[in-house]
């Protein structure tokens, strides 16, 4: 029986047995929590007592989760091969953040790790031996670099969230550089819909040109509310470098058309190197923002080092269109079969031999 008294939208669950005591544990990951969208959310470790019933741990055996972020993916995964799996975690304005297994609680790596600035909109993860150094490394799905929003460490998108109304309601604004200077996203008849005070101070949208956050709220205001940043879009491969760190490599640029729902790693071809097959698009953005559609679904073959090269959708039979939320790949026979899940749509089914 699991532990349910909390209202929140949770958007993973992964077993492993963390105390090593023969059982399965679990994480489960909260992607917002209703009405507060942007406050970061708690990630659950619950203890497995043998019999099927679970105990939230979380305060007790692993405090880095309680204001984990906005959880999208989370995978556990031996990375120092201590024999104890070991957690990494990806989301919404999240670094990738691995928690490491020492007897039963977990600790977080994520700066040691050399994760602190990989803040993104992570979609995804899978675990794999890219390099085949015997040691499992990372593949991450991000948003991509085919969208407005363009993200640096020195110039990161931002999302401020807070009560800027002062009527008890949570309210989000996105931000983008443009230039030298950061301004929101938001239009002005989008941002006074939302907060009709700003009305008398923005009566034509002459005045609302070029003003940034600052302008129209004010210092005080904005120090007090949730500041995120993303600065990494790229899809990514995270090396694991076998002395705690990671070395992060990005996709090639064909898999950074679009946002990146769906991965699956393996060999393909048959050369003993892990390959990757890799799926995405969104529709559901607004229309200054663009629907994200350029994907086709892609296959990238590897070079056993990191590497990777796109494969031309005339050679790898991938086309994939629609909105492809997850991908995995199961056993028919001698056929292996890529499982395509959509949004909206019908499954779609690829077949390997």
């Amino acid at each position: 029986m699991l532990p349910s008294f909390q209202f929140e939208s949770s958007s993973c669950v992964t077993a492993a047995d963390v105390d090593g005591d023969g059982d399965q544990d679990l994480f489960v990951g909260v992607r917002l929590k209703p009405g507060e969208y942007g406050y970061p959310c708690k990630g659950y470790l619950l203890q497995n007592n043998g019999k099927g019933f679970f105990t939230d741990v979380t305060d007790e055996r692993a405090p880095g989760l309680t204001e984990l972020g906005m959880v999208t993916d989370a995978k556990w995964f031996d990375y120092d091969r201590d024999g104890k799996p070991d957690l990494v975690t990806c989301g919404e304005y999240m670094p990738i953040r691995i928690f490491h297994n020492e007897g039963g609680r977990l600790k977080e790596v994520t700066r040691e790790a050399g994760l602190e600035w990989s803040n993104g909109w992570w979609n995804r993860l899978e675990i794999a031996d890219i390099d085949g150094d015997g040691y499992p490394d990372i593949v991450a799905g991000n948003h991509g670099l085919n969208s407005r929003f363009k993200a640096t460490r020195a110039k990161p998108v931002s999302m401020y969230v807070g009560d800027f109304s002062g009527t008890g309601s949570i309210e989000d604004i996105v931000c983008t550089y443009n230039g030298d200077k950061q301004y929101p996203m938001a239009l002005r008849h989008d941002l006074v819909g939302e907060l009709p005070y700003l009305k008398k101070k923005y009566l034509r949208y002459a005045q609302y040109k070029e003003q940034t956050m600052e302008d129209i709220f004010g210092r005080d205001l904005l120090q007090k509310m949730v500041k995120l940043d993303a600065c990494e879009m790229r899809s990514s491969v995270l090396l694991n470098k076998r002395n705690g760190k990671f070395l992060m490599k990005p996709l090639p640029v064909e898999a950074q058309f679009s946002t990146v729902f769906g991965l699956v790693v393996k060999d393909y071809d048959g050369d003993g190197k892990k390959d990757i097959v890799l799926g995405g698009n969104f529709y559901q953005s607004k229309p200054e923002a663009g629907i994200y559609d350029a994907s086709y679904g892609l296959l990238l073959k590897g070079d056993g080092k990191g590497g990777f090269t796109a494969v031309k959708p005339q050679v790898s039979g991938i086309v994939i269109k629609g909105a492809v939320r997850d991908i995995k790949e199961i056993k028919a026979g001698n056929n292996k079969l890529l499982i395509v899940a959509k949004n909206n749509d019908k499954t779609e089914v690829l077949s390997f031999k």
